[in-house]
């Protein structure tokens, strides 16, 4: 039952996949280096205001009004998300592009948690 439910996030099948995947990388690429966490902050984004149509002038000027923006557009967060991880992973860790910040990385791996 468990293998039926790998792709269900949250579920007992699909933590164990991704435990299996961070073996596999173990074995083949050796023990990881260090570890990072990222904590973009989805209110404080310019991305988050540009998705949306509002120009970086006018998201520094609002304030509490941010969060009553962000709640009727629930795509510009996600998308504001996959950008800045992804610039992390192009720009500081240059993964398959040579030498950067930290040196040659040869694999990462990423999840995404998820509160609530």
């Amino acid at each position: 039952l468990s293998m039926a439910l790998k792709k269900l996030q949250g579920s007992t099948g699909y933590k164990l996949c991704c435990r299996n995947k961070i073996r596999s990388l173990t074995q083949k690429l050796g023990m990881p280096a260090f570890f990072i966490t990222l904590n973009p902050h989805d209110l404080m984004n310019v991305l988050v205001g540009n998705f949306t149509g509002i120009s970086e002038e006018g998201w520094r000027i609002m304030t509490y009004q941010r969060v009553c923006f962000v709640v009727p557009h629930p795509g510009a967060a996600p998308m504001a998300f996959h950008e800045q991880i992804q610039a992390f992973i192009d720009d500081i860790l240059c993964y398959k592009w040579g030498n950067e910040l930290f040196g040659t990385c040869s694999g990462y791996y990423g999840m995404v948690e998820v509160q609530g």
